[in-house]
């Protein structure tokens, strides 16, 4: 008896000290991101170069023509958002994989301006519906400690797919071969069309969390009875307004946190938009230096990201964004100060720089993303995403002009307000955290409280 009950106890504590999810039945959805992930990784390096290979347009256009996609696709957000509160995150992704397969496959047809603005607005579209789905899928699947786990184990996945994506992406490039671009998209679209088959299939029923299965495995049943049965039609009726766009928005709450999301993201802009200017332009540093750390980056999150969500489980989940902050910040005055140093430790400050972003990254990311998912009422939670999710859009569209105006004649001010929105979004998460210290607390303990 005891026998055969420990092994499952010693799996499940290694799995915990690993801080791996309990993937038990899963396996589909695992299938599902991986597949999704590696063909995203094989065409995103070729997703700007792809038009100029295949049609008469200019750098010039192209780059409008994104710009200009991106900002009709803005208005989309609150309609996924939406969808996903009204038909639920499952038949959304289904949606979202198809939407993206069309609009990937409308790329083939691509011949002018107006047609690459249209394809890439379906793109994005999928995109924006994505990231309003996903989180509240995962939180469908998990809770507690466990949902952390699951979004840490996904980043790690995601980083590994995409890379493995972008190699096999790169290699079928490398041949010289004419149709090897048209080859890439139509494969991104068939991953699309068979990651969204297996989400079509119901995902399995969500699984207590871990160490509070067993003991209310019988006690709480009767509960959910007299909850449903207790609010009559009519109380259905009158509580559904109160879980619209108006209750998120009256929300000091989940304003707070959008408005501490907004300025945290800025921190992001480093590996992809800063670190490729500064180091070889400004600072004259080799070209392979900012490929070199984002690959480091990558490489980190794979292995290291699920370990370090596992060791935070017991802290506030406010605390531990503020903490991912502070690293950050600490990478932004190293970057600050790679020109007080000499040339031979440049490179040596900017790895220790890209070290101290990732671990912050590594600490804050699977935090911010379950407390999104977690923050705002269940009927409302694709909306609350989708506005979180356009927190993200701020420092993507302000975010390259800043740097183009301030990076190379006012290097200075360009990292003290970085630094400054940096921190904004740390203490934002730790003033939120005061503020409703049940909402953002660790995820065991709001996975105890009932």
């Amino acid at each position: 008896m005891t026998s055969s009950a420990s092994p499952d106890t010693v799996a499940a504590q290694w799995r915990r000290r690993l801080g791996l999810p309990d993937l038990t039945g899963h396996g589909r959805i695992v299938a599902a991101t991986s597949l999704d992930t590696f063909g995203v990784g094989m065409f995103t390096p070729l997703s700007f170069l792809f038009f100029l290979l295949t049609t008469d347009l200019t750098v010039t256009e192209v780059g409008w023509g994104a710009s200009l996609a991106t900002l009709l696709s803005i208005p989309f957000s609150p309609l996924a958002g939406s969808a996903v509160d009204r038909w639920g995150p499952r038949a959304c992704l289904v949606a979202n994989n198809v939407l993206a397969a069309a609009g990937y496959l409308c790329y083939l047809l691509v011949d002018s301006l107006n047609a690459l603005v249209a394809s890439m607005l379906v793109v994005l579209c999928a995109e924006r519906l994505y990231w309003a789905a996903w989180p509240a899928f995962v939180a469908d699947l998990a809770e507690g400690a466990e949902l952390d786990r699951w979004y840490a184990f996904t980043a790690a996945g995601k980083n590994a797919s995409v890379a493995l994506g972008g190699a096999a992406g790169g290699f079928v490039l490398g041949t010289g071969w004419s149709g090897a671009p048209l080859l890439i998209v139509v494969l991104n679209a068939a991953t699309s069309v068979l990651t969204a088959y297996l989400f079509l299939r119901p995902s399995p029923r969500p699984r207590p969390a871990e160490g509070a299965a067993p003991e209310p495995k019988t006690a709480p049943e009767p509960e959910p009875v007299p909850k449903t049965a207790d609010p009559p039609a009519a109380g259905e009726e009158a509580a559904a307004p109160q879980a619209g766009w108006g209750a998120i928005l009256r929300d000091r709450v989940l304003l707070c946190l959008l408005a501490s999301h907004a300025a945290l993201t800025f921190g992001w802009l480093i590996p992809t938009v800063i670190l490729p200017v500064y180091l070889v332009e400004v600072r004259a540093l080799p070209t392979w230096l900012p490929s070199t750390t984002l690959m480091l980056s990558s490489l980190l999150i794979v292995v290291g990201q699920t370990y370090v969500t596992g060791r935070l489980g017991t802290v506030a989940r406010g605390r531990v964004i503020s903490w991912g902050a502070g690293l950050i910040l600490c990478a932004v005055g190293l970057l600050a100060a790679v020109p007080a140093v000499g040339e031979g430790a440049m490179v040596a400050v900017v790895f220790l720089a890209v070290l101290l972003f990732t671990a912050g990254q590594m600490t804050a990311t699977p935090a911010f993303v379950a407390l999104s998912a977690t923050a705002s009422p269940p009927e409302a939670r694709g909306r609350f995403l989708a506005l979180f999710n356009l927190t993200w859009t701020l420092s993507a569209v302000v975010g390259p002009a800043l740097v183009g105006v301030l990076i190379e004649r006012h290097g200075a001010v360009l990292w003290a307000v970085l630094a400054a929105l940096v921190s904004l979004g740390g203490l934002g998460y730790r003033f939120t955290g005061r503020l409703a210290p049940h909402l953002l607390a660790s995820p065991q303990v709001r996975q105890a409280t009932p």
